[in-house]
């Protein structure tokens, strides 16, 4: 009777095991507590001598011990804009340091050009996703959005030309791309480096303005990372629930 006995037990153990849910978080994803459309840290504001791009977030779920977590809020610029991680980063029109450099791509020696800017607390409410300019971002690309010819939209403050309001919202041609990195044909000029672009058809982010494009022939205007190489990028230094921060709607 000892072995009919044990597996009895056995099996009772299994099944409430079983029937004990593992404790895992539930519901929507929570958003950072964005400020409107008048705050000053947006995609494609200056941040002196570049521009500052993408705004993202880590995706948090509310849990029973947690429900209501705050997400650490980022924002991108290019890796040559930065120095080195603990550098404090200013935006034209706010008073304070809007946050750190938590990531420079140059510290892995990475061609994706990438510096990810971690908020202070609280100055979400001063930031908003929404692109200078333009109607986006809506999501991120991937390749299978992209076509020769597609419009790209910019907003940035190069040189002369981002010395002019009515000039630093500018569109480009989409020439080519990779897994990696697009190259377009538009009038970006030093001081637009981190710059967001746009995917016109689509209003999703494209990727980021990094360096000129003597690479390819013909040559182009531009050359930079998209989108997928960047979350790629991020997900293999220690940022893998980093989300781009969209329009809502």
């Amino acid at each position: 009777m000892r072995r009919p006995l044990l597996a009895l037990l056995v099996l009772a153990l299994a099944a409430g095991v079983a029937a004990t849910p593992a404790p895992t978080g539930g519901g929507e994803p929570v958003r950072p507590a964005f400020g409107d459309e008048s705050a000053p840290i947006r995609p494609g504001a200056s941040i002196g001598g570049c521009t500052l791009n993408w705004l993202f977030y880590e995706e948090v779920y509310p849990t029973p011990e947690e429900p209501s977590p705050v997400p650490t809020v980022y924002a991108g610029t290019a890796a040559h804009c930065t120095d080195e991680v603990g550098e404090k980063v200013r935006v034209d029109g706010f008073a304070a340091p809007i946050g750190a450099v938590v990531f420079d791509s140059d510290d892995i020696g990475s061609a994706v050009d990438f510096s990810l800017i971690q908020l202070y607390p609280g100055v979400e409410a001063h930031a908003n996703p929404k692109m200078l300019g333009w109607d986006g971002p809506y999501g991120a690309i991937t390749t299978d959005d992209l076509a020769v010819g597609d419009l790209v939209d910019l907003h940035g403050y190069g040189m002369v030309l981002g010395q002019n309001s009515l000039t630093r919202d500018r569109f480009g041609a989409l020439m080519d791309w990779t897994e990696d990195e697009f190259i377009v044909d538009m009038p970006a000029v030093p001081g637009d480096s981190g710059a967001p672009l746009l995917h016109d058809a689509t209003g999703k982010a494209l990727g980021i303005i990094s360096r000129f494009n003597f690479e390819t022939v013909p040559p182009s205007t531009d050359i930079g990372p998209l989108m997928p190489f960047i979350f790629r990028t991020l997900e293999a230094n220690g940022y893998p629930d980093v989300v781009l921060a969209t329009v809502e709607g």
